[in-house]
């Protein structure tokens, strides 16, 4: 069986709804992927890693999510709300989503962030940094 082209390391301490969900609408775009548990670290910190095996990020965002959604934008909002969503039935959820790239580039997505955070996101040029969204400024900037 060949790698798959996303892997998803879910936090341990929260409920796998989220995460199955996100596997499903990869599934469903004809996209491989795998979900594995992160065991509890101290502090728990319940952040959620998207590995992916594309060296930059703006083809891989292009390819997996212009399958999701008409805009790839649109795709990425959809992946990564379904991975923060709270699910009904507890009070816990992720508190970002990182996109790792094999190169070391992270991309780190929040709650709430705007459109166009998303929109800048497909294109940018991750390979060599940590990005957060800056919403003084409204751009993604390196850590």
């Amino acid at each position: 069986m060949a790698d798959p082209e996303v892997e998803i390391f879910w936090p341990a301490s929260l409920p796998t709804t989220g995460a199955a969900q996100g596997q499903e609408l990869l599934r469903q775009a004809g996209i491989d992927s795998e979900c594995l548990l992160m065991p509890t670290r101290r502090g728990a910190v319940d952040v959620v890693q998207v590995l992916v095996t594309s060296a930059v990020l703006e083809p891989f965002l292009h390819t997996l999510f212009q399958r999701v959604a008409e805009e790839t934008h649109h795709g990425l909002r959809a992946f990564v709300d379904r991975l923060l969503r709270r699910p009904p039935e507890d009070s816990t959820a992720p508190t970002s989503v990182v996109f790792e790239l094999p190169t070391g580039g992270r991309v780190t997505f929040t709650d709430g962030l705007p459109e166009e955070a998303y929109k800048q996101a497909v294109g940018l040029d991750a390979r060599n940094a940590r990005w957060t969204w800056d919403p003084q400024r409204a751009l993604w900037t390196p850590a």
